[in-house]
C-alpha cells in the first residue's frame, strides 16, 4: 500500500465553554465535588484506561495520556470514522485551521438539523496538535467516496500505520488525517475560541473571540484561499 510520512501539525475543534468551567459546577454543592470526581474515577471508561496507561509508563507525562488524545479513543462514535468503523476508533484531524473550521461547521449543521435545533449559538475551540507519523496515502482517492467505498478503503490500512491521509470532502484541496495510533500524537495546545451562529437551518455566521473580533459567513471555509489564521 502506497504510504506518506507526515510530520506537522493537526487542527481540530471541540464544543466548549467559554471560560471553561468545571463540568459539575452549577449542578451540586461544592462540598461534594470530591465524592463525585472519586465516583467518576471509578466507571469513567477514559479514566480506568487512562490508569492502566499511567501504570504501564510508570508516570502520567506522556503526550497520550493527554485528555485530548487519548479520550477520541476511549470515547468512541458508534458511527465510526471516514475510513474506519467504531471497532477501529480514529481521530481526524485537518492539515490547516480553515479546513477544520469547514468540516467542524458541517458535522455541527449534520448534527443540530438531526436534533431540529432551534436557532442557537455554539462555543466551540480549536486545538493543535503535533503528529509524526506513516499514513496509508488516500489522497488520490476521490473525496466524494461513498461510505462504503471508504470503508473498504479503510479495511487494507495495515495496523503498521499510523491511520490514513486524505482529501477533506468539505475542502477537496486539503489535506486531512485519520489517526488510528495516538502514540503519533504530541501534546495538544488550545488556540482560538469561536461561535458558532445557528439559525435553525444552517450555521450561518462564525465569530471568533480575537484581538479583532474576526466574523465571517461559514460559505467562504471551502475556497482555496487561506482565509483563517492559525
Amino acid at each position: 500500500m502506497k504510504a506518506i510520512d507526515f510530520h506537522g501539525y493537526g487542527y481540530r475543534l471541540i464544543p466548549s465553554r467559554f471560560p471553561s468551567v468545571e463540568v459539575y459546577q452549577g449542578l451540586v454543592a461544592n462540598d461534594r465535588f470530591d465524592a463525585l470526581y472519586e465516583a467518576e474515577a471509578r466507571t469513567n471508561p477514559r479514566l480506568l484506561s487512562k490508569e492502566q496507561l499511567v501504570a504501564s509508563y510508570g508516570g502520567d507525562g506522556s503526550p497520550r495520556l493527554q485528555n485530548w488524545n487519548h479520550a477520541p479513543f476511549r470515547y468512541i462514535n458508534p458511527e465510526g470514522s471516514r475510513f474506519f468503523p467504531s471497532t477501529r476508533p480514529a481521530l481526524e484531524l485537518a492539515n490547516d485551521p480553515q479546513t477544520a473550521l469547514a468540516r467542524a461547521v458541517r458535522r455541527r449543521e449534520i448534527f443540530l438539523g438531526r436534533t431540529n435545533e432551534s436557532p442557537i449559538g455554539i462555543d466551540m475551540r480549536m486545538l493543535k496538535t503535533p503528529v509524526s507519523g506513516r499514513f496509508a496515502d488516500f489522497t488520490e482517492l476521490p473525496p466524494d467516496l461513498d461510505e462504503q467505498e471508504c470503508r473498504t478503503a479503510g479495511s487494507k490500512v495495515p495496523e503498521t500505520l499510523a491511520g490514513a491521509a486524505f482529501l477533506a470532502p468539505e475542502r477537496p484541496q486539503a489535506l486531512c488525517l485519520a489517526v488510528t495510533d495516538n502514540s503519533s500524537l504530541g501534546a495538544t495546545i488550545q488556540t482560538v475560541h469561536y461561535r458558532f451562529e445557528w439559525n435553525g437551518s444552517r450555521i450561518s455566521k462564525l465569530y471568533a473571540f480575537t484581538e479583532s473580533g474576526e466574523e465571517w459567513d461559514p460559505a467562504i471555509l471551502s475556497g482555496g484561499d487561506q482565509v483563517i489564521a492559525a
